[in-house]
């Protein structure tokens, strides 16, 4: 990803956006039907003035900053469960051809089954709390994680283990310094992609089930209301703490795989 493209994007998105609602925004109907009843002072495109008081509103009161420690937190438990399974689960699969053959149908029917749909059944069986929404997250990222795995230990050279075999290697030790590294950036690549569906998952899961403060709690009660500067802060809020994972991520990335040839960028 080019940064500075990236930016430039992002600063004409944020122009744009700024000189409709200066323009747009006294046009807007500002009485809206919710429901069964009307709405008066409503803002349908709110102006940054207006997001910047919301803003300061939402961060001294403690809303914002407490939704963003309790659905982060909420991500990485998620993650934490699905990386592990996952990655533990490729590696088998793509070691030995017996637990590939037994699992196989079992993967696929996880992996083309929406993690959201499940959120009905964890809910019956885990309650309304932490672990439904933490284990809908592991069930999201599972799968991407051990598909990307069972692709990346597949690709290694086979010579590569052989050579490992013959200077005597075993097990572990061929697990920890040919297996892991090899497929290393398969994994990273798939826990890109897990990461973006975890905070897919934990939003939504918090929209159909808001108990306590959190990011889908704080989207959930602004629509409810309706406040759109509160709905537009949250969704800014998300979007942020995305690209600040990726880009982690993604140093992350560059930096264990600095032995790779790389493109030449434009």
């Amino acid at each position: 990803m080019n940064f500075k493209r990236a930016v430039l994007a992002f600063a004409v998105l944020a122009i744009l956006y700024g000189v409709a609602a200066q323009v747009g925004s006294p046009y807007l109907p500002r009485r809206v039907w919710w429901i069964a009843h009307h709405v008066d002072n409503v803002e349908l495109l709110p102006t940054y003035a207006s997001l910047a008081d919301e803003t300061v509103f939402l961060v001294r009161s403690g809303i914002l900053p407490q939704g963003v420690v309790v659905s982060t937190g909420r991500v990485l438990a998620g993650l934490l469960v699905g990386v592990v399974v996952g990655v533990a689960v490729g590696v088998s699969m793509a070691s030995r051809s017996h637990v590939d053959d037994i699992l196989s149908p079992w993967v696929a029917l996880v992996r083309y089954t929406p993690a959201l749909a499940l959120l009905p059944l964890y809910v019956l069986w885990f309650g309304l709390g932490e672990p439904s929404k933490v284990l809908l997250v592991a069930t999201a990222v599972g799968p991407v994680m051990l598909l990307g795995t069972y692709q990346g230990v597949r690709a290694i050279p086979r010579v590569h283990l052989d050579a490992a075999t013959l200077l005597g290697a075993r097990g572990s030790m061929i697990l920890r310094r040919v297996v892991l590294p090899g497929a290393l950036p398969h994994i990273l690549s798939s826990f890109r992609i897990a990461l973006g569906l975890a905070w897919v998952t934990i939003v939504a899961a918090e929209l159909v089930a808001p108990t306590i403060p959190s990011l889908g709690y704080l989207l959930a009660v602004a629509a409810a209301f309706p406040r759109v500067p509160t709905i537009v802060v949250g969704i800014v809020t998300i979007g942020g703490l995305v690209l600040l994972s990726d880009a982690i991520t993604l140093g992350f990335y560059r930096a264990a795989t600095q032995w790779m040839p790389r493109r030449i960028e434009d």
